[in-house]
């Protein structure tokens, strides 16, 4: 493998011996490495030397991992892997919602951590999100303002068409309250209510035809936010004997 064919890892933790161990785990691995040592320092590198992959420590001075998270999602869809100390389950959520691809609890196995790299490796960079989405009878035009239901042209206001298809491009992913504010409404819990989130999914579900229970398109995800999730209809009984 030649210097350039070798993928480029972001190691951003604030301890030292930590880093220094990682950073050696991973150029026997045959990865190039790059450090930071605190949030601001890492969107800095992020910015002026891309990696393929980062592993991302939670717990940083200047500003905290699931800050630095969330700003690297609005713009880049490198694979970042999480370290934490603690295996909580909201905790968990609350970085998968953020975007995290993975999640190691400290501490952790070197091999482990390798594989699991390798693993998002494979995957490779999400490709950006197309302007058109089509889930099963929905069809989500961006590029053309056309929301579809069937047969059916739905009539949404421009923020419940963004916020719809905000959510559309990222199906199964949670996302808060918090972040679809800063994304359709370019504002925060600070300035605008949290509920306007509420009302505005609150009127989405009503003009696709929401019923009360069923969580078809949007569902809420209590404590989170909102995830967008079809929900494949049951077969009737001529699919299922027939």
């Amino acid at each position: 493998m030649t210097e350039a064919q070798r993928q480029t890892v972001l190691i951003v933790e604030d301890d030292e011996g930590n880093r220094l161990l990682l950073r050696r785990f991973l150029e026997n691995e045959r990865y190039q490495v790059i450090e930071a040592c605190d949030g601001p320092s890492a969107l800095h590198l992020l910015g002026s030397h891309p990696p393929d992959l980062v592993v991302l420590d939670l717990g940083l001075p200047g500003l905290d991992g699931l800050d630095v998270l969330r700003r690297v999602r609005r713009n880049s869809g490198v694979p970042i892997l999480v370290l934490t100390g603690t295996d909580r389950e909201p905790s968990k959520l609350e970085c998968f919602a953020a975007g995290a691809d993975d999640y190691v609890v400290k501490p952790y196995s070197l091999p482990e951590l390798g594989a699991r790299l390798e693993a998002l490796q494979r995957r490779g960079q999400p490709k950006p999100p197309p302007e058109r989405f089509a889930y099963g009878d929905l069809v989500v035009d961006a590029a053309a303002a056309r929301v579809q239901v069937g047969d059916k042209v739905i009539a949404l206001r421009p923020k419940e068409l963004m916020l719809l298809a905000f959510l559309a491009a990222s199906p199964g992913r949670v996302i808060s309250r918090a972040e679809l504010l800063e994304h359709v409404w370019g504002s925060t819990a600070s300035w605008q209510e949290p509920s306007t989130v509420t009302e505005h999914v609150r009127r989405i579900r009503q003009k696709l035809g929401h019923r009360p229970g069923d969580c078809w398109f949007i569902e809420t995800i209590r404590g989170l936010g909102y995830r967008f999730a079809v929900v494949v209809p049951p077969p009737s009984e001529a699919d299922r004997f027939g």
